[in-house]
């Protein structure tokens, strides 16, 4: 075999190695599902479930009180597994609740001077949550609260 083919070949080896390893270190990239499938039932009631969001929220405020927010618990939907809130803004906190629960207050040694929005989701099966309900509350000083549901 002579020289020049041998280089040839030697090259030809080399980019096909190169394209080989690329391949196989190359980050796949993400796409939806391509594919439909139907489904078989033997109802003609069928329906997806949804996780209610809590109903008739109230609040309370005033001098020497904290923020207390109170809401009914929904009745209908999936059964509840929790509740988990949030205050965004000026004031921030979060963290969840029992499935039991109907209110929920705030102190300003838990959250300092200041206002924020109370964030309440109603938390079912496998982690859903309900659409949101929302209140604000404020600390003006360490004695006065206040607070608001639309």
């Amino acid at each position: 075999m002579s020289r020049p083919r041998r280089l040839r070949g030697l090259a030809v080896t080399g980019a096909l190695l190169a394209v080989v390893l690329a391949g196989a270190f190359a980050t796949p990239a993400m796409t939806d599902a391509a594919w439909t499938d139907t489904e078989v039932s033997t109802s003609s009631a069928l329906t997806a479930g949804t996780v209610t969001p809590v109903t008739a929220m109230t609040c309370t405020a005033g001098a020497l009180a904290p923020v207390t927010f109170t809401w009914t618990a929904p009745v209908n939907g999936l059964p509840r597994t929790g509740y988990r809130y949030t205050v965004t803004g000026g004031l921030t906190t979060s963290g969840t609740l029992a499935a039991g629960a109907t209110s929920m207050q705030f102190t300003t040694a838990l959250l300092g001077i200041g206002s924020g929005t109370f964030s309440l989701y109603a938390v079912g099966p496998g982690g859903w949550e309900s659409v949101v309900k929302t209140g604000t509350l404020s600390f003006l000083t360490a004695i006065l609260s206040s607070c608001s549901v639309p």
